[in-house]
């Protein structure tokens, strides 16, 4: 095990002690990384696997529960029989229609307590959460399992950036501070000071697509990712893995900025390995205020 992955398993064990550690799987890898990380042998982690979303190979092996989205009393009632006293939420889930969900009581009532709260999606987790603990279960953030994973002070990774690229980061973070306080964006593409695209319902990547779309003939646009203002990070992290590295540069981009300490950095050698490989820089920022 690698120095920083034995400090990492010695932390997690600080934080988790002795308990069970619920996990609640969207799609994408990070689910089971976190899983095998820290405890391969599965028996201090109990999955819930939403239907329609989580991919079977994520929970293969290890204890876990199907339910559908909106089965809010069956998968804390799951939890609960499973001993699990902290619980993670982890991989993305795209947001449905609300009308198209078979909502159970539970969640019912949630959704008609939160109001207008409910049309936004850090008003939404915050409610989720709030329900979830109502019954004794603590639900931590990612970043307090991997903490080693999130971008440090001063990140830089191939190209030092030119004056170009600064000014276009510093636009795109004056954007997305105005812009977060709405519930909209975590991400911006920018290029030569026109923003291509803000990212909204469809995700990070499927913006990266978009603003390719429209991507001119001059320097390379560069992506902006912070979090936004009081957004709920125990439910929805920023985070970028090589996927995304690789979609970026395949549409044109040339960097990747990243609030320090508020973005999960995942698979760092094979993104590094990708983006030098490209001559494509990836950097932290500080954001003014952030927590």
């Amino acid at each position: 095990m690698a120095p920083t992955e034995r400090y990492a398993s010695q932390r997690v064990t600080n934080i988790l002690g002795k308990s069970r550690l619920g996990i609640i799987a969207g799609t994408g890898p990070l689910p089971r990384q976190i899983a095998e990380r820290f405890d391969p042998t599965g028996k201090s982690i109990f999955f819930i696997a939403l239907e329609g979303i989580t991919d079977p190979k994520t929970v293969f092996n290890f204890d876990h529960r199907w339910v559908k989205l909106g089965q809010l009393q069956i998968a804390i009632a799951a939890l609960l029989e499973a001993k699990v006293d902290k619980v993670v939420m982890a991989g993305p889930v795209k947001r449905p229609a609300l009308s198209s969900l078979k909502l159970d009581k539970r969640a019912s009532k949630m959704l008609w307590r939160g109001g207008t709260k409910i049309f936004g999606d850090d008003g939404l987790l915050s409610l989720l959460i709030n329900e979830i603990e109502k019954d004794g279960l603590k639900v931590i953030g990612i970043d307090q399992i991997l903490s080693d994973l999130l971008t440090e002070p001063d990140l830089n990774i191939g190209p030092h950036i030119d004056n170009v690229a600064q000014r276009d980061i510093d636009r795109a973070i004056e954007i997305l501070v105005k812009l977060g306080p709405a519930d909209v964006g975590q991400s911006v593409a920018i290029q030569e000071g026109l923003v291509l695209a803000v990212e909204a319902i469809e995700g990070t990547d499927n913006m990266i697509d978009r603003a390719g779309q429209y991507r001119r003939d001059a320097l390379g646009p560069i992506l902006v990712k912070i979090s936004k203002p009081g957004q709920e990070r125990r439910a929805d992290m920023p985070t970028i893995g090589p996927k995304t590295v690789r979609l970026a540069i395949s549409n044109g981009f040339r960097g990747l900025a990243l609030e320090e300490g508020g973005t999960l950095l995942l698979e760092r050698d094979e993104v590094r390995k990708i983006a030098e490989g490209a001559n494509f820089f990836i950097v932290s920022i500080k954001i003014p205020g952030a927590q």
